[in-house]
């Protein structure tokens, strides 16, 4: 009897050791908000102030322009005057390096937008 339940003890606890390994504890001092980037191989991811990102996805002449958000996608047309602007509606896009702007006029303000470095 006092065999058995040794044993017992030994898989009862074998079995919670082997379901710990697989166990992740949550960051508890993570600063901010960083979105994971789900644009595809393809988009060129930007990285902005506060941790806020967008994929862009030019087309092969340049005149459109996709910007990915993380809900949802905008085709931007490019500006006859101005080569380094998109916009579309409200919505306009300026590539400028370092500091590429996304601006929408209701709610969205993306500044200082880098093209994130890609991992080789």
């Amino acid at each position: 009897m006092k065999n058995t339940y040794q044993y017992l003890m030994i898989a009862a606890v074998s079995t919670l050791l082997l379901g710990c390994a697989s166990f992740e504890f949550p960051s508890m001092f993570d600063k901010g908000t960083k979105e994971v980037p789900r644009y595809g191989k393809e988009a060129i991811h930007y990285q902005c102030d506060n941790y806020q990102s967008f994929g862009l996805k030019l087309s092969a002449n340049g005149d459109e322009a996709w910007v990915m958000l993380p809900d949802h996608e905008i085709g931007l047309a490019r500006d006859a005057s101005d080569k380094q602007l998109y916009h579309y509606g409200t919505m306009d896009l300026r590539l400028n390096g370092e500091q590429t702007t996304l601006d929408d006029s209701d709610h969205l303000h993306l500044k200082n937008c880098k093209p994130a470095e890609t991992k080789k």
